[in-house]
């Protein structure tokens, strides 16, 4: 299985969700713009409730950035 999994949200027009199951965290965004619109939070809907909790999955949230831009650039940018 795939540590990230990508999908069109079912929520949200033009929106993907992307999961990063090893993590247990979800980045929603709008398609073509990524920077502008991502929104990040753990998997069962909670947003991270202190600044040090969101910075400990600082990494985490690059390495699914990298992987977007690496493998799914033409819908992220």
């Amino acid at each position: 299985m795939s540590r990230f999994i990508l999908q069109k949200s079912e929520e949200k027009p033009q929106h993907l969700v992307c999961t990063d199951t090893d993590h247990n965290i979800v980045c929603v965004f709008k398609e073509h713009e990524f920077n502008d619109t991502q929104k990040f939070t753990l998997l069962d809907g909670d947003t991270f409730k202190t600044q040090e909790e969101a910075l400990s999955y600082a990494t985490f949230m690059r390495e699914m950035g990298d992987w977007l831009a690496r493998y799914h650039q033409d819908i992220v940018f």
